[in-house]
């Protein structure tokens, strides 16, 4: 009967448990796996956009921000750039903490007490009479004591194991820089060309529209049918739909330099219009001499290598922890206590040295480790040169593509406007076709578009060569020797 009723008491306290609990009446996890999660508010971190703040400098250029501007403001606002330089003071600390361990440690401790008691007796004055006698006593009680440390195997390894990791943080924020400084101008580089691409396309629309114009009087004095104009009007509409791509995409893009400076999306603000033919050089070092340069600039991977010299500090302070160590320890100590003859002073002294003698083969197992780690970072620290090698391979031909398309697009855009301004011509003084005008129309306005982003692309992939070099200035100067402006060119009508 009793282990009836205590399995029902078990099974009723049991029904009573939420299996995982409730917080604040919500549940801590999801119901079920077809349901949504309704959180309880302990587990809702209130956040919000933050207001931007433009500095002050830059307020009253805020629509007419520059290049060195946006860089500047990304340097300094952009949280990853915050994040990587309190990372590295954070690993600089780790220098000192090290230190620290190897300097006396001091220890200073005091108490006080105040205790009482009482005990039970037989009276002597009174036959079976019960009395209480007790007392209350005081001690205070204070102590200093000092350990150092006077000789650890592991010491100089420890030491520069911290300064190593300092240093890869340090190389690691030059890295985040240097990635901030190629986000934020491919993102201007990027904002422009759409806006060239939007303008491009606005002529492309006015030369439509005039068209359509031509292609209507044409067919009321009747010698054209309503096929030129319908043909007219539909490359009209597409260009039109063009444009309304081209006004999103501007948009968008302007969103993401605003990210790339660290504001939100919707800031209000905009850049200095640049010159339409920006000029184009070549550049004038080989591959190879570039791939040297980045194996000997680029901070993450001199990161890489900081990281692959403190593992192998790490053999040694591991290895250390199995050897002998050397410390002196020292206390002192004053009691007072409410009877005098009970106060006093105490001192002890010690020299010693500790010899660990067997550990089960854990250090023996923890230097194989160690030794392994720093194996396999040395390892990674030459798999990484070879991306960067790879990647100012890859950087490199593509300015050198990029340089000869502004040239290709520049002769492109002359050739097709000559073509479009002479079928152009002939079709409003009564002779060819509208196919043959929406023909060359559509030559043009390709060649435009291509035109207006071909040099913006160069630009973006200049930056993305002196990034991958290890190059880039603090305020985005490519840094690179190039030749002089051998393009020619044209611009867009």
């Amino acid at each position: 009967m009793v282990a009836w009723v205590a399995m029902v008491s078990v099974g009723a306290l049991s029904a009573c448990v939420h299996n995982p609990p409730d917080f604040g009446g919500r549940p801590s996890t999801p119901r079920a796996p077809n349901s949504y999660w309704r959180p309880p508010k302990r587990a809702i971190t209130p956040d919000s956009v933050p207001h931007v703040a433009i500095p002050p400098d830059l307020e009253a250029k805020v629509q007419q921000l520059t290049l060195p501007d946006v860089v500047d403001i990304a340097l300094s606002n952009n949280p990853l750039t915050r994040q990587s330089y309190a990372q590295a003071r954070a690993a600089g600390a780790t220098v000192g903490a090290v230190y620290g361990r190897y300097l006396p440690q001091v220890t200073v401790s005091g108490s006080g007490v105040r205790e009482g008691s009482s005990s039970s007796g037989t009276s002597a004055s009174t036959a079976g009479g019960v009395v209480s006698r007790g007392g209350y006593h005081s001690l205070l009680q204070a102590s200093a004591s000092v350990s150092w440390l006077l000789f650890d195997f592991g010491e100089v390894a420890a030491v520069d194991a911290a300064r190593q990791a300092t240093f890869a943080a340090s190389f690691t924020h030059n890295a985040t820089v240097q990635n901030v400084v190629l986000a934020v101008e491919q993102a201007y580089f990027n904002y422009n060309a759409a806006k060239a691409i939007r303008d491009a396309d606005v002529q492309t629309v006015r030369e439509d529209s005039a068209n359509l114009a031509a292609a209507q009087a044409r067919h009321d004095a009747g010698v054209a049918t309503i096929s030129d104009v319908l043909q007219a009007q539909t490359v009209l509409s597409q260009a039109a739909l063009s444009l309304e791509t081209d006004q999103g995409a501007v948009q968008t893009t302007r969103g993401s330099l605003a990210v790339s400076m660290g504001f939100p999306a919707n800031v209000r603000y905009d850049i200095v219009a640049e010159p339409p033919n920006i000029p184009v050089q070549s550049i004038a070092e080989s591959v190879d001499s570039l791939v040297q340069r980045a194996v000997r600039a680029r901070p993450d991977l001199a990161a890489f290598r900081a990281q692959a010299r403190e593992a192998a500090s790490n053999v040694n302070v591991v290895r250390g922890q199995g050897l002998p160590s050397l410390f002196a320890n020292g206390n002192a100590s004053r009691t007072n206590f409410d009877v005098a003859a009970l106060n006093g002073n105490t001192y002890t002294a010690q020299v010693g040295i500790s010899i660990p003698l067997f550990q089960g083969f854990t250090n023996a197992y923890n230097i194989l480790q160690a030794k392994e780690l720093a194996k396999a970072s040395a390892a990674n620290a030459e798999y990484q040169r070879d991306l960067v090698v790879n990647e100012v391979f890859t950087s490199y031909y593509a300015l050198r593509t990029a340089t000869a398309r502004v040239k290709s697009t520049d002769d492109l855009l002359a050739s097709a406007q000559a073509s479009y301004d002479v079928l152009t011509g002939k079709y409003r003084q009564g002779v060819g076709s509208i196919l043959d005008v929406v023909t060359a129309e559509a030559a043009l306005a390709n060649a435009r578009s291509q035109q207006a982003s071909a040099r913006w692309t160069w630009y973006s992939a200049l930056i993305q060569l002196s990034r991958d070099v290890g190059v880039v200035g603090i305020h985005g100067e490519p840094q690179l020797i190039l030749s002089a402006d051998t393009t020619r060119a044209q611009p867009s009508r």
